[in-house]
């Protein structure tokens, strides 16, 4: 990728001088001389015009108020007694300096990528975005700002933004208090003015003008052209490549139909087999309940044989006592009575049992009816169940065998697609290695979405220091036993797309980065 210093290589003597005047020159010192100068100045003319009126002689002298362009005038007189070669490593130093990231011996794209950073804090740029796109967005915007004005207009425009910043520095000190404007204007140390924190904003400014002569400097954009990508299609090669990607998105979205349709076939099967489970459950309770009803009978049926043979013989000896208490004397009378009694009592108590068992009968009768009904509804409700348990059975296994025949399919178109993904980049992007194995997602991707990663992969092979772009480091989310740590950019595009690219920086051989997986969250 170009970084700006590709871009002021590709610029004239004379605009490299420009630029490191204003960048040495314009600095929150020299533009706050003049204007405690200036405050100097009235306060030395008062004292002076005072002192005259009351006769004392001794005139204070005022001091020199020299403006900011005689000085930036005087330094590129002593920048064009430089080489190029002294100018382009005075311009890196300067911006190294002015960017501050505590980087040790830093290259030219952590400076780059640190400028266009802070250039892009002022036009409050997306964050989240490649260094390059957004460096073609502050071009775009100071291009806007610039549009329709004259050359010398555009040369003068560090001045309109001084003018800008020092309208602010003097905005905050009328706003000081006059023992605080009176410490301010005596005082010589200027750093002082580095609390009113313009000199970001001045700075900014320095690098917006900047990031604009470089990239004009490349033809007006730092970001490649889509036709440069290895994904491009010419128009006549589109209506080919959009019918195929269409196809595969059909054939996935019918893939994923098919894939619903089977769990929800399996959800059916399943509350199936629980109630073709619960109804023989419920069956063979009730088989087993009239069985039990028909083994009570029978028994309920030897006890009535058994009582009743037990009634007779007490019947008959109440007989046979009632004719001999019709022959009996008197004496033998009342002795028989109680005899007939306990007989009697006998008898209430055989027949009340067999009341009883009558009773139980008739109920174990009743209950085999009603299991018989039961039995009858249930072999019913199983015959039903069964055949829709049956013909689900034959629809998921027509379901399964759609399904198989449409992911073979989708793998097949999705195999060409992959495999021509890959094939492009291995050959277009000759410095990277590529973990293929993590990477089957980017069949997931519209052809849009993978110019997008070949954008953000084309900075990161044409990058001389990969690291620059580097956000930090991620822990590999494979099923390695050994996790591995790998640099990480964050990447959100205009549109919401956003991917997550993990990266390895190899040694100084041929591959450069191992590209290890291009996720779509971060």
């Amino acid at each position: 990728m170009p970084n700006i210093f590709d871009g002021l290589r590709k610029i004239s003597d004379n605009d490299i001088i420009e630029q490191i005047a204003l960048l040495e020159t314009m600095n929150v010192t020299n533009i706050s001389k003049p204007i405690i100068q200036k405050a100097k100045k009235r306060t030395i003319s008062i004292i002076n015009f005072i002192g005259s009126k009351i006769g004392k002689n001794r005139v204070l002298e005022e001091p020199e108020v020299k403006e900011i362009w005689a000085l930036v005038d005087e330094k590129k007189e002593e920048l064009e007694k430089c080489t190029r070669n002294e100018l382009n490593e005075r311009l890196f130093n300067i911006l190294a300096e002015k960017i501050n990231d505590n980087l040790e011996s830093p290259t030219e794209d952590e400076v780059s990528i640190e400028v266009i950073e802070e250039a892009a804090k002022l036009y409050k740029v997306h964050k989240n975005l490649m260094p390059n796109h957004k460096a073609d967005i502050i071009y775009s915007k100071y291009n806007e700002k610039l549009s329709g004005k004259a050359k010398e207009y555009i040369n003068g425009q560090a001045f309109v933004d001084l003018q800008e910043t020092t309208k602010d520095i003097e905005e905050i000190i009328s706003s000081m208090d006059e023992e605080q404007k009176r410490e301010f204007t005596q005082s010589v140390d200027v750093a002082k003015l580095t609390f009113l924190n313009v000199w970001k904003k001045l700075d900014r400014q320095h690098f917006i003008r900047l990031i604009w002569l470089c990239v004009k400097a490349y033809g007006g954009r730092f970001t490649v052209k889509e036709e440069e990508l290895p994904s491009f299609v010419t128009s006549e090669e589109e209506v080919e490549a959009f019918k195929r990607e269409e196809e595969l998105k059909k054939s996935q979205e019918e893939l994923l139909k098919l894939k619903k349709q089977i769990e929800l076939c399996k959800d059916k099967i399943n509350s199936i087999e629980k109630s073709l489970e619960k109804e023989k459950r419920l069956l063979k309770n009730a088989i087993r309940s009239k069985d039990k009803a028909e083994e009570d009978i029978i028994d309920l049926g030897k006890i009535h044989i058994k009582l009743a043979s037990v009634k007779k013989s007490y019947e008959d000896e109440l007989k046979e006592i009632k004719l001999k208490m019709e022959n009996a004397p008197l004496e033998e009378l009342d002795s028989l009575m109680e005899e007939f009694k306990v007989v009697k009592f006998e008898e209430i108590d055989i027949n009340n049992k067999i009341s009883d068992i009558n009773i139980k009968a008739t109920y174990k009768k009743e209950l085999i009816d009603d299991n018989v009904k039961v039995i009858s509804i249930k072999e019913e409700s199983i015959k039903n169940i069964g055949m829709e348990f049956q013909h689900l059975k034959e629809e998921a296994h027509n379901l399964v065998d759609a399904y198989n025949k449409m992911k073979s399919d989708v793998r097949n178109k999705e195999e060409e697609k992959k495999n021509e993904i890959f094939k492009k980049w291995s050959q277009f992007f000759n410095k990277f290695t590529f973990n293929f194995d993590n990477l089957g997602n980017m069949v997931s991707f519209t052809r849009n979405e993978l110019l997008k990663i070949e954008q953000c992969l084309y900075e990161l092979h044409f990058t001389n220091d990969p690291m620059a772009l580097s956000m930090g480091v991620i822990e590999s989310k494979g099923n390695k036993k050994k996790k591995e740590e790998y640099e990480y950019i964050d990447v959100s595009f205009l549109d919401g797309f956003k991917i997550e690219i993990q990266f390895m920086v190899l040694g100084n051989g041929e591959k450069k980065v191992h590209i290890d997986e291009i996720t779509p969250e971060f």
